[in-house]
């Protein structure tokens, strides 16, 4: 673990964010993983346990997420890779029969989690002169398709936030 780094990846309960655990530990690096499911965790915790750490956390709510970060900051230090790889996409429909909550849960995890996760660790990451950030998007982040609308807004959202921080962060 020596020449390992300490990676943050949110979205660890499932799909991609889940694919990533195994080959970033197998590689020699400290993984501090989130997801909402709280079983996904414990059961991340019982495979691979100390140095790495999994939690249940809703990326979503900035709370959860600001105490999180506060913990893995405490305990492992500021990220060198914080890969925000959470996300959420629609069943593929009109944008019209979306209801709104469906539209607002995408925005919510998609856009204000990755927000959320960046606000709570890159004040940590430039203290400490290092690290960086991966925010996860899509094809559809560049260009919309039918029945994804929720999905395509929110990956466009992500492109925004990564190009207007980039010019941001020294």
């Amino acid at each position: 673990m020596a020449d390992g780094r300490h990676i943050v990846i949110t979205g660890t309960s499932r799909g991609l964010g889940r694919a990533l655990v195994q080959p970033l530990v197998d590689l020699g690096h400290t993984v501090s993983g989130c997801g909402r499911s709280v079983s996904a965790a414990e059961a991340f915790n019982q495979i691979y346990g100390e140095p790495h750490r999994f939690s249940s956390v809703d990326v979503g709510d900035a709370d959860q997420v600001a105490a999180w970060a506060d913990t893995v900051l405490d305990t492992k230090g500021p990220p060198d890779l914080l890969l925000n790889v959470a996300g959420l996409i629609n069943d593929g429909a009109p944008f019209w029969e979306i209801d709104a909550a469906s539209f607002d849960a995408i925005l919510r995890t998609n856009v204000s989690g990755s927000a959320n996760v960046i606000r709570s660790f890159l004040p940590a990451m430039m203290a400490s002169g290092t690290g960086v950030v991966v925010n996860f998007s899509s094809g559809w982040g560049r260009h919309g398709s039918a029945d994804v609308v929720p999905y395509c807004t929110s990956k466009f959202a992500v492109e925004g936030l990564s190009q207007a921080l980039a010019d941001e962060v020294p």
